[in-house]
């Protein structure tokens, strides 16, 4: 998924030399990343719910491990120009939606220490954690929606919060706004007007 602007210059493309636009439309591209990216450092509303913010390291939406920024990518035509990500969970992010439970629920990390032991064991499910600190020494139980765990001299405490759905807020991040049309438009002027000045000589 991803935004994209496109120009078709209908007669003027056959007074242009061809392909003088695409170094232009290159630029545009990697312009439309950095907008993205600089709309998702701004901190793009509404604020993270709390078990987010307590979930994830610092308390900026769209933000965690830098994937989703480090996803965008730039790319191009001749007479067009855009900035897209691949990743999966991309297009609830921009477009908002409800995520429902297909089984046993959605087990949701319950703090940042989940998020840690996740890290520590390597695990990248629910079930593959509970799996490696059962070799460690840990027992579960489970109180209504809270999946807890506790070592032999430790305190217990919760490890996922399970859900039968979670909804997501739209937040967009790939979108071109009034700034950015400004910004395109001159860029794409100055290419014409020096492919044209160009042809003239």
């Amino acid at each position: 998924m991803g935004v994209q602007i496109t120009r078709s210059f209908g007669e003027l493309s056959k007074r242009l030399k061809k392909g003088c636009l695409e170094p232009t439309m290159r630029k545009v591209s990697k312009y439309l990343v950095s907008s993205a990216v600089g709309k998702i450092n701004k901190n793009i509303p509404p604020a993270n719910a709390p078990l987010a913010q307590e979930v994830k390291r610092g308390n900026k939406t769209l933000r965690d491990n830098g994937q989703l920024m480090a996803s965008i990518a730039p790319q191009n035509g001749k007479e067009w120009a855009a900035a897209q990500t691949n990743l999966k969970y991309a297009k609830i992010q921009q477009e908002g939606g409800t995520i429902n439970s297909k089984g046993k629920g959605l087990w949701l990390p319950a703090s940042a220490k989940t998020r840690t032991l996740m890290r520590r064991y390597n695990a990248q499910k629910p079930a593959e954690l509970i799996q490696a600190m059962k070799g460690d020494g840990y027992s579960f139980f489970r109180t209504g929606k809270v999946f807890c765990a506790k070592k032999k001299k430790g305190e217990p405490f919760a490890l996922f919060i399970i859900k039968q759905s979670v909804t997501i807020p739209a937040r967009p991040f790939l979108h071109i706004d009034e700034k950015d049309e400004k910004h395109i438009r001159k860029e794409i002027k100055k290419a014409v007007h020096e492919a044209l000045q160009g042809d003239k000589n």
